[in-house]
């Protein structure tokens, strides 16, 4: 899970908001006399654009590209989260339209294909709710009872996560662990657990970032990253290791802001180790 900075909210969001304070999110969709719908059509664009195309709980890729088409293309492998429950309306104010609150996400493993029909494993593995993951697991843990329905302090949210140091590392498995120095040497205001790695664990749980489907694909990942490596080492003998990692964290993490993120970012980020810190501080990197 990596640190995601919140865009300038869509003029057409705070037009609507405006218009209509306590408007849901089916209403604003349906609403064309406020902009609810030019609203609607706008917000999930630009958090995607703003994420450069990665969930912003497990990494994986939502798109294909930033441009227009290719966000159009890949329309149904995007959600749009609201991190705390958009159903909370007993405050005075309304998470469904607070632009703060909505967050890009993949759909977390419910993309069941019709019956009879194959399925991908990257984005479908039974047996569910074990392979959820994401938003749809957080709500299944809230519906169960296993997490405050105001996750706040309970769970990382995107922008709670620091850009430096990082919290995560990765067993052999692929699944996610709290990475001890990094949590060690930073604290999460409002983080209602004893320290950072604790919370960072029940993160990993109440998101299920440590599923079966994730952990597979992150292996694919760190398996398709070492043979980059290997290739690197023997297109360039005598090169010292650093150089080489250095060169392909500069390949893989790039400062245009219209390319997407590499797929499970943080994965690529710990395994090229301090050549990755070494290219994010000299990009500064802020999320």
């Amino acid at each position: 899970m990596k640190r995601c900075v919140k865009p300038m909210e869509p003029a057409s969001l705070a037009t609507y908001r405006a218009a209509q304070p306590q408007g849901t999110w089916d209403q604003m969709r349906d609403d064309a006399l406020h902009g609810g719908q030019d609203a609607y059509a706008d917000i999930k664009p630009a958090l995607v654009r703003a994420q450069r195309g990665l969930c912003a709980f497990c990494e994986v890729r939502i798109t294909g590209g930033l441009d227009d088409v290719a966000l159009d293309a890949s329309r149904s492998r995007q959600r749009v989260e609201h991190f705390h429950p958009k159903s909370d309306v007993d405050g005075a104010l309304n998470w469904t339209l607070h632009w703060p609150n909505l967050w890009a996400v993949c759909p977390g493993g419910s993309d069941k294909p019709p019956e009879g029909e194959p399925f991908d494993p990257h984005r479908y593995l039974p047996p569910l709710p074990q392979n959820l993951s994401c938003d749809a697991h957080k709500d299944h843990q809230i519906q169960a009872g296993r997490l405050d329905p105001n996750p706040e302090g309970w769970v990382l949210a995107p922008d709670e996560v620091p850009a430096f140091p990082r919290l995560f590392r990765y067993a052999p498995d692929g699944k996610p662990e709290p990475d001890t120095t990094g949590c060690g040497a930073h604290e999460v205001p409002g983080n209602r657990h004893p320290d950072t790695a604790t919370l960072v664990l029940a993160t990993i749980r109440h998101l299920n970032l440590g599923c079966e489907r994730l952990n597979r694909s992150r292996c694919i990942a760190k398996a398709q990253l070492e043979k980059q490596i290997e290739a690197l080492r023997k297109a360039h003998p005598g090169v010292a290791p650093r150089d080489i990692l250095l060169q392909l964290a500069r390949r893989l993490l790039s400062t245009n802001p219209n390319t997407p993120w590499v797929e499970f970012f943080t994965l690529v980020r710990w395994r090229l180790g301090e050549t990755a810190e070494t290219r994010l501080r000299e990009m500064s990197f802020v999320g």
